[in-house]
């Protein structure tokens, strides 16, 4: 602001002798004079001259200059000073004149020392004002450009954190940010050999800040999930990219389910996050999870602790997730929600139809004010016949001949893993990577892939380790069936896996070949292929041998030789 600038001032007054005084006053004070001799005039040269203050005479022909100020305050606009000469200086007067629109009155005879004065101090008012709105202005285009890319960070963190990947009715979840974006995330995937993994992640703080912290954990998230990717693995990873690019200050709260819903069984990694739940029918919880590894981000990798825990469920039951905001919602007293309310909604989740859940939690959070992103997934852990693969579908399907001139090059893969390898790499996901370099068509990936980790795993499990399948028809009997291999592949000191894997032409048929050999003593591999003759036919039903009569199913063979310590299949691609 500057008392020096030059104004445009209007002067209007119908005595000539008045305006030619103030003319000469306003000019030798470096201001430029604009006159008009009655109110209509006044009102005309406003509109054409845009003055910077107006000086009105009352008292005028034509229109007076109450009238005219209250038009010209009409045309609405910047603020102008209007200020008032005239002889009149009753109380009535001067409130006629506020409420014309006037700022101020100067009493005739004029003081010019005092008009100078008044103008001075009117300009002052206008300067600032001037300023409020340029700054006003200067807000609302940082605004309007802040709402834009609110919303297109808003579009992207929706598009890339899109749970629509996997199309899976078990599956519930929802979600109430504190701010307009939430800095919680639940996603979910299917694995090649169909299992689904499930992420509950929650950044650090709230908003745009919190929803930037768990960016990097979705990428990484579904990729290496559809690369088959165990949890363990996944959490290792997540940790080491979120250490790697985030603020020491900042890190992120996880859980990790996977599940293996034809089995019954899930495993679960929770670091940082609230206690996980799971209720059985009757709304009664029977098995928690608390966190016990700290956040992603804060350990290094070598102090990273990536064990899983392992559940089998009995019955039909619901999993619960939840963000820690949940609890710490607080009722109009400040009092919390608390675990014990969290349960007492849980509970009442396991009465109701998945649909009506989102509707529920609102209803129970109607008295209660959120200042954490609220975040809460349901998982209906169930097990029918309904739940058979969809892999087997796509294997049994017609597939159309090819010529020959289309058909891929030959290729072989053979691969030999000691114990060292197999305590520290990730066969499948390594596997599956090579396939999709060598371009298996995409209708075949799943139940190559499925047939290779029966097979795998069975070799590991029976061949290597010695484990006994029986284990799994006891009570906990997956459980400990896991905790069981975890414990003996942890402490392995001998032992070796040969794997040969070949696309092959046989007979004008196109086949994969696999033979896994391991260097094991050999199991009952007779025990599990005659399960086929038993009464329980659905394999969704066995507690053991599944994985066998699987792949035979799929595959248009499987051989054991010997003892079991060697197997080969043939999986036809047309």
């Amino acid at each position: 602001m500057s008392l020096h600038r030059t104004l445009k001032i209007l002067l209007v007054d119908d005595t000539e002798m008045n305006l030619l005084l103030l003319g000469k006053f306003i000019s030798k004070q470096g201001h430029t004079a604009i006159v008009a001799h009655n109110g209509l005039e006044a009102f005309e040269k406003f509109q054409s001259e845009s003055p910077d203050l107006v000086l009105m005479d009352v008292m005028m022909p034509v229109m007076n200059g109450f009238e005219a100020a209250a038009k010209i305050r009409a045309l609405g606009g910047p603020w102008v000073p209007i200020l008032f000469l005239t002889a009149k200086t009753g109380d009535e007067d001067h409130l006629r004149g506020i409420q014309a629109g006037g700022d101020d009155f100067i009493a005739k005879p004029i003081n010019l020392l005092l008009l100078d004065a008044r103008i001075k101090a009117v300009m002052r008012i206008a300067d600032m004002q001037r300023q409020i709105l340029d700054n006003t202005r200067q807000l609302e285009q940082y605004r309007d450009a802040n709402e834009r890319e609110i919303s297109l960070a808003k579009y992207l963190i929706d598009r890339i954190t899109h749970t629509g990947r996997l199309n899976q009715q078990r599956i519930h979840s929802f979600n109430l940010p504190a701010q307009f974006f939430s800095g919680d995330i639940f996603i979910s995937a299917r694995t090649p050999t169909d299992e689904v993994h499930i992420l509950l992640a929650d950044g650090t703080g709230h908003g745009l800040s919190a929803a930037l912290n768990v960016m990097p954990v979705v990428d990484i998230f579904y990729s290496m999930s559809g690369k088959g990717f165990s949890i363990s693995s996944i959490a290792s990873e997540l940790n080491r990219k979120i250490r790697y690019l985030m603020p020491t200050e900042r890190f992120v709260a996880a859980t990790l389910v996977s599940f293996n819903f034809p089995n019954k069984t899930l495993q679960l990694w929770n670091g940082g996050n609230p206690t996980v739940l799971f209720a059985n029918q009757n709304g009664q919880i029977i098995r928690r999870w608390g966190s016990n590894h700290p956040a992603l981000g804060i350990f290094s990798d070598q102090d990273f602790d990536a064990s899983t825990e392992v559940f089998g469920w009995p019955d039909t039951g619901r999993l619960f997730l939840y963000s820690d905001g949940l609890p710490e919602a607080l009722d109009k007293l400040g009092n919390e929600l608390g675990m014990e309310g969290v349960e007492r909604i849980f509970a009442a989740f396991s009465h109701s139809q998945p649909d009506d859940c989102n509707e529920m939690i609102r209803q129970e959070l109607a008295g209660y004010s959120a200042h954490d992103d609220i975040t809460l997934a349901c998982i209906d852990c169930v097990h029918d016949a309904s739940d058979s693969l969809p892999v087997q579908v796509l294997a049994n399907a017609p597939v159309a001949a090819a010529s020959e001139a289309s058909l891929p090059c030959r290729w072989k893969i053979e691969i030999r893993l000691s114990w060292v390898e197999l305590k520290t790499i990730d066969i499948i996901p390594m596997l599956l990577s090579w396939m999709d370099q060598l371009h298996l068509e995409k209708a075949h990936r799943g139940p190559v892939f499925l047939i290779f980790t029966e097979l795998f795993n069975n070799a590991v499990d029976h061949g290597i380790l010695g484990l006994d399948s029986r284990l799994k028809h006891e009570p906990d009997g997956f459980e400990r069936y896991i905790d069981e291999r975890r414990q003996r592949l942890n402490s392995l000191q001998q032992g070796i896996i040969e794997i040969d894997i070949e696309r092959l032409r046989q007979n004008e048929q196109e086949l994969i070949f696999l033979r896994l050999h391991d260097s094991g003593p050999g199991f009952d591999y007779k025990t599990q292929l005659n399960n086929k003759a038993a009464p329980d036919k659905n394999l969704d039903n066995r507690p053991s041998g599944r994985g066998i009569a699987l792949a035979e199913q799929i595959s248009q063979s499987v051989t054991f030789s010997g003892n079991g310590s060697e197997v080969t299949a043939l999986y036809a691609l047309s």
